[in-house]
C-alpha cells in the first residue's frame, strides 16, 4: 500500500505564526481594536480563519471581515512575507522522507503565491507530490477540507496510509477528525499538552528534532 505524508506549512516548516498573529494585530488596530498578541496567536490556532468572530461584534463581522481579510494578506505580503524562515532541518527532513519512500503533499492555509514562495524558500520543488491552499476548497472547514483535498490530489481513497504532521492545534484537529494519525511539532508555538490533547500521537520540537528522531518516531513505524 501507497504511504503519504501531508504537511501543514506555516509553523510546521516554516516560520510564521508570530509573523502573521503581527500583521493580523496591525490589521485589527486599524479597524479600531488593539488585542494583544498572545491573545490573536491563540485564538489563530484555535480558529484558524474564523477567529476574527472573537474579537469583532457580529454586525461589525458581517461588514468589515471580508475588507479586513485583504488589508491583513496585503500588509502580510508587504511588510511579513520576506522575514519567513524555514525551521532548521526542514529539508532535509523532506528529503529523507522521500529517500524512504514517502509520498509528501502539503496543506496550506497560506494564499497559494505564499506557498509557492515557502517552496521556493524550502527548496524542496523536487519533492513535492501534491499541493493544495485554501484557493482550492470550500472555506467552511478549511482545517478539514484542505489535507482532504491534498489526499485526494495523492490519488488516495481514503487517509488510512496518510499521516499528518502540523504545528498548530486547530490543523491537528482537523486532520484527525479526518481519520489521520498526526505528528505535532511545538516549533508552531504551542506546548506538547496543547497537541496532544488536540489529538497528536507524538510530538517533536522541530523538524530537525523529528530527523533526528526518525527511528524511534511514528513515521518510521508506518508502512
Amino acid at each position: 500500500m501507497p504511504k503519504a505524508i501531508v504537511f501543514e506549512v506555516d509553523g510546521t516548516l516554516v516560520d510564521t505564526n508570530v509573523l502573521r498573529a503581527r500583521a493580523w494585530q496591525e490589521a485589527l488596530a486599524r479597524y479600531g481594536r488593539q488585542v494583544r498578541l498572545p491573545r490573536v496567536l491563540a485564538h489563530m490556532a484555535r480558529m484558524g480563519d474564523q477567529f476574527l468572530s472573537v474579537f469583532l461584534p457580529e454586525d461589525e463581522y458581517l461588514r468589515y471581515a471580508d475588507e479586513l481579510a485583504s488589508f491583513y494578506r496585503a500588509l502580510f505580503h508587504e511588510e511579513y512575507l520576506h522575514k519567513v524562515r524555514p525551521f532548521r532541518g526542514a529539508p532535509e527532513l523532506l528529503r529523507h522522507l522521500r529517500e524512504d519512500g514517502w509520498r509528501i503533499a502539503l496543506a496550506s492555509t497560506a494564499d497559494p503565491d505564499e506557498l509557492e514562495h515557502y517552496i521556493e524558500l524550502l527548496g524542496v520543488e523536487d519533492l513535492i507530490d501534491a499541493r493544495t491552499t485554501d484557493a482550492e476548497v470550500d472555506r467552511n472547514r478549511l482545517h478539514e477540507e484542505i489535507p482532504a483535498e491534498a489526499v485526494r490530489l495523492l490519488g488516495l481513497d481514503g487517509t488510512d496510509d496518510v499521516l499528518a504532521i502540523a504545528g498548530l492545534p486547530y490543523d491537528i484537529e482537523g486532520a484527525v477528525r479526518l481519520g489521520m494519525r498526526c505528528v505535532g511539532l511545538v516549533c508552531g508555538g504551542f506546548t506538547d499538552e496543547e497537541l496532544q490533547s488536540a489529538g497528536a500521537l507524538a510530538v517533536f520540537g522541530t523538524p530537525l528534532d523529528l530527523l533526528t528522531r526518525y527511528a524511534d518516531s511514528p513515521l518510521a513505524a508506518v508502512g
